[in-house]
This record gives C-alpha cells, sequence and structure tokens, in this order.
C-alpha cells in the first residue's frame, strides 16, 4: 500500500467531519498483518472504505492462477474488512483455469453476502481476451458446456442474493460460453491456441514449481492430451 495512501487517510483523522468524500482503493490483501489492521482501525475516519480486489477460483486453483497468492490469508482479510463495515469487491478475470472452480468460489462469496449483506462482498465478471491463449474459449466444447451448465445453475438457484449487476454480469459469461467462438478479431485458431496454452503452463509448472493436472483436475485430462 502506498505511502500516499497512509497520508491520505492521516488526512481524514485529522479533518474530522470535512469531508463526506467516500474513498475507494484496490488492493491484493496480501499485505502484513500489521497493514491490514491499520486499514481496518483508518476507517473510523472515512465516511465510506471500499476495497476492490482479485480473485476467481478456489483454494490452491486460486493461488496457481496468482502466483504468490495466500488463499487462506487473502479470504481471511476479505472476512476481516467487511466484519469492520469496510465494503469489498472481487473483481474476477474470467479465464481457461478458473471455470473449474468459479462456482465453488462464488459460494464462498454468498456465505459471507448472507452475513453481511447482499453486497458485501460484490463482485464483477470481466471475461479475458488477451492472451487469446489463455481465453476460456481454448476449451473444448463439452467442458465449456458443462462449465456454462454449472454457471446456469449458480444463477437460477442463488439470484435472490445477487446485485442486478452481478446477474447480468453473470448471464453474460453464459452466453459467452454458448455462443461467442473465438477470443477476438484475428486471433489464431483454436488448436494453435491449445498448443500456446500447453507450451506455457508446462513452463509455468517448471518455473514456479506447480503442478497443473493435479491442481486443476476436471480440465487435466484435457490438458495431458494436448
Amino acid at each position: 500500500m502506498s505511502a500516499e495512501l497512509w497520508k491520505l487517510l492521516e488526512w481524514y483523522k485529522d479533518n474530522a467531519n470535512k469531508s463526506q468524500t467516500h474513498l475507494a482503493i484496490n488492493s491484493n490483501l496480501g499485505g502484513k498483518k500489521e497493514l491490514i489492521d491499520r486499514l481496518v482501525e483508518a476507517k473510523q475516519h472515512v465516511p465510506q472504505l471500499d476495497v476492490y480486489t482479485s480473485c476467481e477460483a478456489l483454494s490452491e486453483q486460486a493461488e496457481y492462477i496468482r502466483d504468490g497468492l495466500n488463499w487462506e490469508y487473502w479470504w481471511g482479510n476479505v472476512i476481516k474488512l467487511n466484519q469492520h463495515g469496510i465494503n469489498t469487491h472481487c473483481m474476477m478475470t474470467i479465464n481457461a483455469l478458473c471455470l473449474d472452480s468459479m462456482v465453488e468460489f462464488l459460494d464462498w462469496v454468498l456465505e459471507l453476502k448472507r452475513e453481511f449483506g447482499h453486497n458485501k462482498p460484490s463482485f464483477s465478471v470481466n471475461i479475458l481476451r488477451f492472451p487469446s491463449f489463455q481465453s476460456p474459449l481454448i476449451l473444448p466444447d463439452d467442458l465449456r458446456n458443462k462449465f456454462k451448465g454449472d454457471i446456469e445453475k449458480f444463477l437460477t438457484t442463488n439470484s435472490k442474493w445477487l446485485e442486478e449487476m452481478e446477474v447480468n454480469q453473470t448471464q453474460r459469461l453464459i452466453d459467452y460460453l454458448d455462443v461467442v467462438k473465438t477470443p477476438h478479431a484475428g486471433a489464431a485458431e483454436q488448436s494453435e491456441l491449445q498448443k500456446d496454452f500447453k507450451t506455457f503452463y508446462s513452463q509455468y509448472d517448471k518455473r514456479r514449481e506447480k503442478d497443473f493436472e493435479s491442481t486443476f483436475p476436471i480440465i487435466g485430462e484435457w490438458y495431458r492430451g494436448i
């Protein structure tokens, strides 16, 4: 977290009731406990504090996708912020990997909504298009249809807990998986994108000491056969 942020928060503290400006910041919520606690303490001086953070999968899959993330620590901080009246917003980037546990991740988000309120946390569904070999559209039809069905079931069952924006963006993803065939105009053929996908994650495993096939059991068999 930038030193300028703390200067701003000190200004709020020293100028109580002089501003009703809401403050929104972006954080990976991976900072030291002292920094997270300091942010929580500062909330009392700010009319409204919103924290935007990023995740789109569950547990070890989230850690694989976002190298350096500690899932348990991150999730614990999301809970802590909501417990102290800080609004959190999960910015999801929908890629070929996260569909394996996206619905399970959203189930966890729903648990917090039920406890703290329908928009605490909120989430956005942002579809990745570049690099095109990481797009969800490189998955074979059977997997795309399976994940599309899982997301449809989630939306049908839980829409009453979601904000209109969340419903609309989730439905847009369902439609995208159903209809769109290429990540963007000029993208390579799917077979070429799948080869790039395999090459990239083979190297990623070696360089980061990870294991794609054991981390993503649903798509691991397809990955092995590329």
